[in-house]
């Protein structure tokens, strides 16, 4: 059963018990790369890596080490709208655990030495990415369809702003933004409610200043409708196009989420069967949707010839046209509704799902997630609720990325 416990500070505690013989234990923080300014763009993430890299009891290797011994794994990520701390250990070993993941998210000395030794590898990670043409184009629909600012610049930030990054600049922005009433604690599988609050206010609680979260930066959500292109030398071409779609906390991406499936959720999909099998002018074509706290975006991407790469994106399009002006069949909406109610029930079943999600639905709407909720809006949803989300997938109101050998801005 979930429960919740809210602190007068403002810090939130959520415990998901039951389902596993093992325990999972998350600290994670309402910000990421969202709430940063141009000036410190990725310093989310490199917080994420200088949080492992020693405090005032633990070195880097202490830390791996300690953990190595407890049979404890332990990692984190940044993405656009939170930072995520977590642990699964053993239940004899959580205690433990939890005490060495809260000294590390909360006591990091951030030394020099290894301040250097950590841009080398996050610049590095820039690299890889820049080196990857699936993702530079996902970036460059992010910039086309938001601008350079909010959801619209990348979590790992640049090269040049690592580099200069000071440890002033991350005491300062962690004083802003991992306050209690920014962070959820989330513990899920074999550990009680009891249990919890006492690792809670034994370890976590001490470590919390007394401050109040920053407002959240006060950017524009920009819908824009613009055409973007990068050239790289490769042999495929790689297309991203972006669409208007339901933000988090709205029901109707429930809508959003079956319109994208029939589209490109699978190798049943229409544009899977009509670009891939029919005409042969992509090796991989799907769909997917982000969904924010103040916007959300549908997505079409493509991996193609680099030769037949107009055609493609012209295929691409009139299957979006077919989908919006003569609607979808009954079979394509019971399937990927099922599949969708399928995914839901499974996800339920999945600890380390819940122990992300929880905590993360909190921050984003500030309620308990609910899973019955969740299953009877899919049941409730009807054809034609589809069958509008589905003319959002519009000529008028999309964006577009292009990254390839001597390839054109395509035409909106």
């Amino acid at each position: 059963m979930d429960k919740i416990k809210k602190y007068d500070s403002g810090l939130t505690l959520i415990v998901n018990e039951g389902g596993a013989k093992s325990c999972f234990a998350n600290i994670m923080a309402g910000v990421g790369s969202s709430s940063e300014t141009k000036e410190i763009y990725g310093i989310s993430h490199y917080i994420e890596h200088m949080n492992f890299k020693g405090t005032k009891r633990f070195s880097a290797f202490d830390i791996s080490s300690e953990m190595e011994k407890l049979g404890t794994t332990f990692n984190a990520y940044t993405s656009t709208e939170v930072t995520d701390f977590y642990v699964h250990s053993l239940e004899e070993n959580l205690e433990r655990s939890f005490d060495i993941l809260t000294d590390l998210v909360f006591n990091s000395v951030y030394s020099d030495d290894e301040a250097a030794k950590e841009k080398g590898v996050i610049i590095e990670e820039i690299n890889m990415s820049n080196d990857s043409p699936d993702e530079v184009c996902a970036g460059l629909l992010d910039e086309a369809f938001f601008g350079n600012e909010g959801y619209g610049h990348a979590i790992l930030g640049t090269a040049e702003n690592v580099s200069k990054f000071t440890k002033s600049d991350v005491i300062s922005y962690k004083q802003k933004h991992y306050t209690p009433d920014n962070i959820v604690v989330c513990f899920s599988g074999n550990v009680s409610l009891e249990r919890a609050e006492y690792l809670t206010e034994k370890y976590l609680i001490p470590q919390l200043s007394d401050g109040k979260k920053e407002e959240d930066k006060n950017f524009n959500v920009k819908n824009l409708t613009r055409s973007l292109k990068k050239t790289k030398k490769i042999e495929q071409v790689h297309i991203c196009l972006g669409f208007n779609s339901a933000k988090y906390a709205d029901d109707r991406r429930v809508y959003s989420e079956i319109a994208s499936g029939i589209l490109g959720g699978g190798m049943s999909s229409r544009l899977f069967q009509k670009v891939r099998e029919e005409l042969g002018l992509a090796y991989s074509v799907y769909s997917y949707t982000y969904r924010y706290k103040k916007a959300g975006m549908a997505v079409i991407y493509a991996g193609v010839n680099k030769d037949k790469y107009e055609s493609a994106y012209e295929a691409i399009l009139n299957v979006l046209k077919e989908a919006s002006e003569n609607g979808i069949s009954d079979e394509e909406f019971e399937r990927v509704k099922t599949g969708l109610i399928a995914s839901t029930v499974f996800g339920e079943e999945q600890v380390s799902r819940k122990n992300d999600l929880f905590p993360k639905h909190y921050l984003l709407t500030n309620e308990l997630y609910d899973f019955d909720k969740r299953l009877a809006t899919i049941k409730a949803a009807a054809k034609s609720d589809v069958e509008e989300a589905m003319r959002l997938y519009s000529r008028e109101g999309m964006s577009a990325a292009v990254v390839g050998a001597n390839v054109k801005k395509l035409i909106l």
